[in-house]
């Protein structure tokens, strides 16, 4: 029995959208099957990290907390997607994001005042954006690829926490241990439900989404992302600069994953410390595919994404796994998603087997 795959006249739109519940299930089943013939426990595995955040009511402000970070990211990344912009750095820009409003914390410490925060946010975003700002820069001047930039861009970004919090923000009464003093009250992000860990940063997330949906999908900006995106010959022809749209998709996509970062900074963490760096910014490019690059997939795909993170730490735990195992499932669901888009395109054709000829 022979098969062969066949172009499609158009996307399947079926496939577009069932390919990553597909990915989902098929990451579990896989998973289960290699845990068990490593020694674990498969099928406990798959339940503690994919089940337990769902059914156990106590996790659930966990998921929204690991959530925020990843649909904001998610969101600026989908927007530079469809662009056909590849900035991979999403995680420097956050960690900059997040010394941007470590900053503004620091040297407010002994003030007080409503707008501290407000200016920690600005500042984020700013931060975020000005470190997006270099590969834009090298991409539109020196025509340099920006996936290696924005990449190489964020060990750098790590190294500089490095620098700042064992050398001029170390906390003089931290014992210490290289990390900043703890935020001024002023400086913290506020808790929404009271008795939870669950703060403003959750309900930002998903505003966010929203206005990145509005945006692209009844705005010229969003019109244009698109076009650049999917016929940049077109859109030359429509009069749509290419670097000028290099530029806002960067802008925007760093942007908002500083903004991730300083939520992140004065949310849960509420002082920078060495384990800042938490590859959001990395696992943001599985939510953005998974979200299928509209925001309102990213949230969807966030909440899954931040799934797998809670359900990894309790697997931690429960079951003895590895902390590497979240890395795995993870992994796991961006390969099947992409292996899965061929079907979007192609369709699978069964080939009839032609009879043998004769010897004349």
């Amino acid at each position: 029995m022979l098969f062969r795959l066949e172009k499609r006249p158009e996307p399947s739109r079926l496939m577009l959208y069932l390919t990553p519940v597909a990915a989902v299930v098929l990451t579990m089943i896989v998973g289960a099957i290699i845990f068990s013939a490593i020694g674990y426990n498969g099928l406990g595995a798959v339940r503690e990290i994919f089940l337990t955040p769902l059914t156990n009511a106590y996790k659930w402000q966990d998921l929204g907390i690991k959530a925020a970070p990843l649909i904001i990211i998610g969101v600026g990344l989908s927007i530079a997607y469809r662009a056909n912009v590849w900035n991979i750095g999403a995680e420097g820009q956050y960690v900059i994001g997040g010394l941007a409003g470590t900053w503004v914390a620091l040297a407010t410490y002994n003030m007080t005042g409503p707008w501290i925060l407000p200016l920690m946010v600005l500042a984020g975003i700013v931060g975020g954006m000005l470190y997006a700002a270099i590969p834009a820069l090298l991409r539109t001047r020196l025509n340099v690829n920006e996936i290696l930039t924005s990449l190489m861009l964020t060990y750098a970004s790590v190294q500089l926490i490095y620098y700042l919090i064992r050398a001029p923000w170390k906390d003089p009464m931290g014992m210490g241990f290289p990390q900043t003093r703890l935020f001024a009250e002023a400086a913290r992000l506020p808790t929404i439900i009271p008795g939870t860990i669950v703060h403003l940063g959750v309900p930002i997330a998903v505003v966010v989404a929203l206005i990145a949906w509005f945006i692209m999908t009844r705005s010229v900006f969003g019109y244009q992302m698109r076009v650049v995106g999917t016929a940049p010959h077109a859109a030359r022809y429509g009069g749509f600069s290419e670097n000028k749209t290099i530029w806002l998709a960067l802008l925007v996509s760093g942007g908002l994953a500083g903004l991730a970062g300083v939520l992140e900074v004065a949310g849960p963490f509420q002082r920078m410390v060495p384990g800042f760096p938490t590859n959001y910014g990395f696992t943001a490019i599985i939510v953005a595919f998974l979200g299928r690059l509209n925001p309102l997939g990213v949230i969807v795909a966030g909440i899954v994404l931040a799934i797998t993170f809670v359900g990894g730490e309790v697997a931690q735990t429960t079951i003895g796994l590895p902390n590497a195992a979240t890395g795995i499932f993870q992994s796991m669901m961006l390969f099947f998603l992409l292996a899965g888009d061929l079907l979007v395109r192609y369709r699978i054709r069964r080939v009839a087997p032609q009879p043998s000829r004769g010897v004349a």
